[in-house]
């Protein structure tokens, strides 16, 4: 079951890997957990993590989860993300350089129209075509638009 949340319902003590507080939750199901990103270098990047079990090298994955992930829970985020913020294509990475748990970046690119308005905010894809390309500084937005960005996206997902 797929679990819309907001800030004020997401606990990070029930999950084996913390995350940084300063992410905002998005949803759940009992395996895995997907929250806004707090750095928007790109407008609507997620992470989506493991939350059932702690668990370092994907191909671990059980069939169950493997299923859940691909068949629900990625789906789920690329439709809230395609009729949120319509970005061109979506990068995926799992990177675990940091935290060694299994987890993706969930990461919309916008090609065509580079930039994005969204809050009082500009959001620019400075790198079209190029690997996404991650830079605290630039993606650092006041908690009040992160929340505003994770509210429009929930609002936007499958379900909600």
């Amino acid at each position: 079951m797929v679990r819309v949340l907001s800030t004020g319902d997401w606990s990070a003590q029930s999950d084996p890997v913390a995350f940084s507080p300063r992410h905002r939750p998005l949803f759940a199901t009992d395996r895995w957990g997907v929250l806004l990103h707090r750095d928007q270098t790109y407008l609507g990047r997620s992470l989506v993590y493991l939350r059932a079990r702690a668990l370092e090298d994907p191909l671990e994955l059980t069939r169950a989860e493997r299923d859940e992930l691909w068949d629900r829970v990625l789906p789920d985020l690329v439709a809230g993300l395609a009729t949120a913020f319509f970005p061109d294509r979506i990068n995926y990475a799992h990177l675990a350089n940091k935290r060694h748990h299994v987890h993706w970046h969930i990461v919309p690119r916008y090609e065509v129209e580079p930039e994005r308005s969204f809050a009082g905010r500009r959001f620019v894809d400075r790198r079209p075509g190029q690997m996404f390309h991650l830079r605290r500084r630039r993606g650092k937005v006041p908690g009040d638009v992160l929340e505003a960005i994770a509210a429009e996206l929930r609002a936007h997902l499958p379900g909600a």
